[in-house]
């Protein structure tokens, strides 16, 4: 067995051991040995995952593969962690007497995500599922707000009964194919795809990143969560943990393969997110609400291409995973020096009346990031969305594209009542925004890459299929 595959998460597994060991030490020095030991951990884990992407191998008696796939999408996991790991210098509504906490409940779950990737047996799944899902629950409700105990318990109960049926459904999986390799199953899936059984254990397993991804139906805990969670934990759940259920739902439907029924299923669902998740964002005040109901819409351009089942279809997905990741941290990043700066965790859209006059790069970022989300060129967003609505339109998936451009429509309405409280509102203060240097690094590379990657994407998007290809069972 060779370990040097398992590289990112030995690290990571000792970066945990010595977050246990800073809980001894004083809480001044464990707060202040965080601000450095975070970033630098998300910089060791980018590039050790950097040089592991052309690898390839089998650990644990078959159960956890190393692919492009694997990799690939552990790097967009290392880059959103680093990202979060900047903007949690920014932690103020963290208690100081829970910040190594914190720490250690940020890389547990950042661990159960990537192994998530490389999961290729149920049960090593859902081990690494239930790694992360319970350090995320803990994330949410350490916030110093009477509310967040109650998101936290709300965010628990959901991801409860979403893992009893997603246990459920891998049941009849298992009992149909005899085991519990997906590789196995991938092999009799075929012979097993007429079996009413065989499509309903499907659906019922695949309820549960339903779940991690706020699509609808499992949607609804989101916007306490986001709303009441501290931001950096609310950008870390609203990136990530999208991003690593995209790469399971790629893995099983490579091993299933997708059913009619079960496309239907998934077109109603990519529907009604998407229009649920714009409509009510309409009306939305609280900034981290709204971004919120706008992450249930993104949910559902996710759909998209998922259903498509085709090379296209979970490339494209790949792609606008990244790019989501970029576009929603550079939004949370302004969300977050905003809240510091007015000192409210949860800003208002009027908080940020006049922020172009305060910090115009901060603007100019919120600006790019919104856009981007709402799919204008030549951003990022708009690449992703592109190529995600000419992946389901090869098949035949007209109406669903349709909808989802009207959405996209829609949702200009309420970036843009952000974009003009930021642009043409009168600030309450004159006082300039001041941001740290790494802040300001982290912001500058976001908007560079919204960018570069909206202007020149093949390089990415040739990487996203050659991965797909390197993960066929």
């Amino acid at each position: 067995m060779d370990l040097s595959l398992f590289v990112p998460e030995l690290i990571l597994l000792g970066a945990i051991a010595y977050l246990l060991c800073l809980t001894l030490s004083s809480r001044q020095i464990a707060g202040s040995a965080l601000n450095i030991f975070l970033p630098g951990l998300g910089m060791i884990l980018m590039v050790s995952t950097f040089f592991t992407l052309g690898h390839s191998g089998v650990l644990f008696s078959d159960t956890y593969r190393i692919d492009m796939i694997s990799q690939g999408f552990k790097l967009v996991l290392a880059l959103s962690f680093l990202l979060v790991a900047v903007l949690s210098c920014h932690r103020i509504s963290i208690p100081r007497d829970r910040e190594v906490e914190y720490g250690i409940f940020l890389s547990t779950s950042l661990l159960g995500m990537m192994m998530m990737t490389s999961a290729v047996d149920i049960l090593t799944l859902y081990v690494s599922m239930e790694l992360s899902s319970y350090s995320l629950y803990l994330l949410s409700a350490l916030r110093r707000d009477q509310r967040a105990p109650e998101a936290g318990v709300k965010y628990l109960l959901f991801g409860a009964a979403a893992s009893g049926v997603f246990l459920w459904g891998m049941s009849l999986l298992v009992g149909l194919s005899g085991t519990t390799s997906l590789a196995g199953i991938a092999a009799q899936a075929p012979a097993l795809v007429a079996q009413p059984a065989f499509s309903l254990g499907l659906a019922f397993a695949l309820f549960a990143f339903l779940f991690k991804l706020s699509a609808f139906p499992l949607h609804f805990w989101a916007p306490d969560v986001y709303e009441s969670a501290a931001t950096p934990v609310t950008s870390f759940i609203a990136t990530a943990s999208k991003a690593a259920a995209v790469a399971i739902f790629i893995r099983i439907f490579m091993a299933t393969g997708l059913s009619a029924g079960l496309i239907w299923v998934l077109g109603i669902l990519a529907f009604l997110s998407m229009t649920l998740g714009n409509a009510v964002a309409l009306v939305q005040q609280d900034v981290k609400r709204l971004l919120a109901y706008s992450s249930i819409a993104q949910a559902g351009y996710l759909l998209l291409g998922l259903l498509s089942g085709t090379l296209e279809g979970y490339s494209s997905s790949f792609f606008y995973a990244f790019a989501y990741v970029l576009m929603n941290t550079a939004a949370f990043l302004v969300v977050i020096v905003v809240a510091e700066s007015s000192r409210h965790d949860n800003p208002q859209i009027s908080h940020f009346n006049g922020l172009a006059e305060r910090s115009p790069f901060l603007a100019l970022l919120l600006l790019l990031g919104l856009l981007s989300l709402a799919g204008i060129p030549p951003l990022a967003g708009f690449t992703g969305k592109w190529i995600l609505f000419s992946a389901a339109m090869d098949q035949g998936h007209w109406f669903l594209v349709l909808w989802a451009v009207l959405n996209s429509v829609v949702s200009l309405f309420y970036y843009l009542t952000l974009v003009k409280h930021v642009y043409l509102k009168k600030p309450e203060t004159a006082q300039p925004i001041l941001l740290s240097t790494g802040t300001k690094i982290a912001a500058f590379l976001l908007l560079v890459s919204l960018v570069l990657l909206g202007v020149f994407p093949n390089a990415f998007i040739t990487f996203t299929q050659q991965a797909i290809l390197s993960g066929a069972f």
